[in-house]
């Protein structure tokens, strides 16, 4: 084959490529406005396939105060997002850039300024201190976040990692067991430095606590950011509480943690929910019910 048409196979490769970038960058309406139930892009490709209880929109004028929603990889951060989007038609924001997302739902992945609700991390407070000016720590117990976590990275939002996952292999550069004992260290000091170094405001929320009261607890964190809502809007966010990143367990009979693990998963779970209330404490915030009870 002569060069010529390797040339142009080449070119038109890289104007696919670029194509392609441009197209998933670019806001999923064309613009700051309105994001409903039935848009579709031209190739029929970002349907957006939730029943919002209101049309998103972006926060105009934005807000000089940008709000952190900081937890570790899977302890319910999409949901909460999800759940706050629909109590306000507002959207939330990310420091990252996850396409499936920005796709289905979350049209304003990696933005960070105060056009959106609150800003998605995943990360230690930042070093540039009006970066965020208050923060809504989402804490899940470890063993539920560090499995939800396995099975993202292996299998995305909704899938489960293969029982095969979990088994120690001699040619991988980690095994299960290392990656449960070094994710635990990770998960501890992430909620440690939001606890302790953190200069604005946090209001602490139990994942569990979520779920167990999705209505009160949502309430809770419109009410920290100060964001007016109605009763209409509870009720309408929690009758579509379910959405579409809601992982459904596929092993009913299946541990993978060992005896060791959950010692020292209960020792590490133990020592923060001591950090929460010292925080609590100094911070003259009222610990409506003991929570040493999420503890298994």
């Amino acid at each position: 084959m002569s060069r010529r048409p390797l040339l142009v196979i080449a070119m038109l490769v890289v104007l696919v490529y670029f194509s392609l970038i441009v197209f998933m960058l670019r806001p999923l309406n064309g613009s700051r406005g309105y994001y409903g139930n039935n848009l579709i892009n031209h190739f029929g490709l970002r349907e957006a396939r939730i029943n919002w209880c209101k049309n998103l929109r972006w926060r105009s004028p934005p807000s000089p105060n940008v709000v952190a929603l900081v937890s570790y990889p899977g302890s319910g951060n999409t949901w909460l997002r999800y759940l706050l989007q629909q109590a306000t038609g507002v959207v939330t924001g990310s420091i990252y850039m996850d396409y499936g997302l920005r796709m289905h739902g979350f049209p304003a992945e990696n933005v960070t300024d105060g056009s959106v609700l609150v800003v998605k991390t995943h990360e230690a407070p930042p070093l540039e201190s009006d970066k965020f000016k208050s923060a809504i720590l989402l804490i899940r117990n470890p063993r539920d976040a560090i499995l939800a976590d396995f099975n993202r990275l292996h299998k995305g939002h909704v899938g489960t990692a293969p029982k095969s996952a979990f088994k120690k292999n001699k040619y991988k550069k980690s095994d299960w067991s290392t990656y449960v004992f070094h994710q635990l260290s990770v998960w501890k000091t992430l909620h440690n430095l939001w606890l302790t170094k953190f200069s604005g405001p946090v209001h602490v929320l139990f994942y569990e606590l979520l779920v167990q009261d999705t209505r009160n607890n949502l309430s809770g964190v419109l009410d920290f950011i100060n964001f007016t809502y109605t009763e209409k809007d509870i009720n309408c966010a929690v009758m579509n509480r379910e959405g579409i990143y809601r992982r459904r367990k596929k092993y009913q009979d299946f541990e993978p943690f060992t005896h060791e693990m959950y010692e020292s998963i209960n020792r590490v779970w133990r020592s923060v929910l001591d950090k929460v209330t010292e925080y609590k404490k100094k911070h003259n915030i009222t610990q409506n019910k003991d929570i040493s009870y999420l503890i298994d």
